[in-house]
């Protein structure tokens, strides 16, 4: 991996940004384990074990703070209430860790279901540190993001080939063309991370070569050529670089 503010946690879908000593996990979806239940399979307490993994990693990285990297909920609008309790139980189980909530495409009406519950967190639209910009990946980013050393997203749900399977992974990628198309100005040396979905709900789509990914016409910054999938190194979870093949 390239030499930028963020480190992946090994064998976990988490990073940490260094300086500011925050831990980031992205497209929680909290409440698929109920859509799941209604074709048949079952996960109980799923919400419930990801809080609790989460602040493992929060103890045990020492971390000053939590980034929740959009898509937190499952539901694209109004929760129906087993999820709306999920989600405020979950949100209690992180105790007093700081908590930013970047917006994801799920999380519409999200600040108003915590609310409901007592709980004040007010999505924003991109978190913008000194050296890194984090941002869910739905929509294209700021100036001022593409000013910093690297864009943290997720939203595509990466997975890599390993050995033949399917697991969930990380992908980084150096500027393209598109970038002086849609930016009057950005630092030449960004990079673009991508993560891979902090559920265990979620294995994702598998980064092929050549640009033929599932993550490009997901991500408009991979569309637009902002940044080249073309150029992008994939990882797994161990941090072991990966060939990006068919």
């Amino acid at each position: 991996m390239p030499i930028l503010p963020v480190s992946f946690v090994r064998g976990s879908p988490a990073l940490m940004v260094r300086e500011e000593r925050l831990l980031v996990v992205g497209d929680l979806h909290i409440g698929r384990e109920f859509r799941l239940s209604g074709e048949g399979i079952h996960f109980p307490d799923a919400s419930a074990r990801m809080a609790a993994e989460l602040m493992e990693l929060y103890a045990r990285e020492r971390a000053r703070g939590i980034v929740l990297l959009g898509d937190v909920k499952e539901s694209i609008g109004w929760p129906e209430r087993r999820e709306a309790d999920a989600i405020a139980s979950f949100f209690r189980s992180l105790g007093r860790a700081r908590v930013v909530v970047v917006r994801g495409n799920h999380d519409a009406r999200l600040a108003e279901v915590l609310g409901r519950a007592g709980i004040y967190a007010e999505p924003v639209r991109e978190l913008l540190l000194e050296k890194a910009a984090l941002a869910h990946g739905n929509a294209m980013v700021s100036e001022a993001a593409m000013a910093k050393e690297c864009i943290i997203a997720g939203h595509a749900h990466v997975a890599v080939d390993v050995s033949g399977s399917t697991e969930k992974g990380w992908l980084v990628a150096k500027t393209g063309p598109g970038a002086k198309d849609e930016y009057s100005s950005h630092n030449r040396r960004i990079r673009l991370v991508v993560m891979p979905a902090f559920s265990r709900l979620i294995t994702g789509v598998r980064v092929l070569a050549g640009g033929a990914a599932a993550a490009a016409p997901r991500m408009p910054l991979l569309r637009r050529r902002v940044f080249d999938l073309s150029t992008a190194t994939a990882y797994d979870l161990q941090g072991r670089a990966l060939p990006l093949r068919k």
